[in-house]
């Protein structure tokens, strides 16, 4: 009997005791569906039914490593939903507001890079502007930011932070509102810019507490 075929009939013969194994592991029983698995994800169907815009069929690799154990509150669909939920839920504080009226939200003074690039409303790249600016201050609504150069009026930006973020590594898609020159630095621009997406913001505002 050749080595491979005497793995294979060791496997076999030891499988009862990998499912123990995997049942004290990861909580799941021996059929491999966990009790306490996520009761937004549909056994029958192999479905995830928080997507309300379509059919979504998590990966198998997925479904065996969230959707089916104790660990589905670490799945990043399941994360998202319920940041929004709790958003939802939270109480409504009054916004302040300057002597002009504008609403505007309070600012968190921290530097962190932030790489930007062109995109539309939707957040899908467009041409190839990259750019790596730096924060100057951020908020749940929007965020200040230094660049090397100017960014066109208006312009959609597709914003990506690194690990060193109070979200680590958080996407989202901000419209340019104003630029300037930097006065001790004019070849730089100082910018401001708001969140369109609204994860963006929800997550933010329950991060800062707001």
């Amino acid at each position: 009997m050749s080595y491979v075929h005497r793995v294979i009939c060791l496997a076999l013969n030891y499988q009862p005791l990998l499912r123990v194994i995997g049942v004290m592991i990861m909580g799941m029983p021996e059929n491999g569906i966990c009790k306490n698995g996520c009761s937004h994800f549909s056994r029958e169907m192999r479905i995830c039914k928080l997507f309300t815009n379509g059919i979504y069929m998590p990966l198998k690799s997925h479904v065996e490593s969230f959707c089916m154990t104790q660990r589905y509150e670490m799945c990043f669909t399941y994360k998202k939903y319920f940041l929004m939920k709790k958003l939802e839920t939270r109480s409504d504080r009054e916004e302040t507001r300057d002597s002009t009226g504008r609403r505007h939200h309070v600012r968190i003074a921290e530097k962190r890079n932030v790489v930007l690039r062109t995109c539309d409303s939707l957040g899908i790249t467009v041409g190839d502007f990259i750019e790596r600016a730096m924060t100057v201050d951020f908020s749940q609504g929007g965020m200040r930011v230094i660049t090397n150069r100017g960014i066109s009026p208006e312009t959609y930006l597709l914003f990506d932070f690194g690990d060193d973020f109070l979200i680590p590594r958080l996407q989202g898609v901000a419209q340019l509102r104003w630029q300037k020159k930097l006065e001790d630095d004019p070849q730089r621009m100082e910018a401001g810019m708001v969140f369109k997406d609204g994860f963006s913001q929800s997550a933010l505002a329950v991060e800062l507490g707001m």
